[in-house]
């Protein structure tokens, strides 16, 4: 496990974007993760809350839920 944040240069790029889309409240907590997500170069995102991370979709990041997730790891090892 490796903990990541997003670059400085990109945080208000983030933030106006989010706004722009009308992303306000909590959402603004999945935005900023699903962002720092996409910058690692992470392959996916897990939740429970696959709805907010939607829009990660569209940077090519896939959304799994937690025994998604597992599910395929345990197909991988077989």
């Amino acid at each position: 496990m490796a903990v990541h944040d997003l670059p400085a240069g990109d945080r208000v790029i983030v933030l106006k974007a989010s706004a722009r889309d009308g992303i306000a409240g909590g959402r603004i907590y999945d935005a900023h993760i699903a962002e720092v997500a996409r910058a690692a170069g992470a392959a996916v995102v897990v939740t429970d809350n696959r709805r907010h991370f939607l829009a990660a979709l569209r940077h090519g990041l896939r959304v799994e839920t937690p025994a998604e997730f597992l599910d395929g790891l345990k197909s991988r090892r077989a």
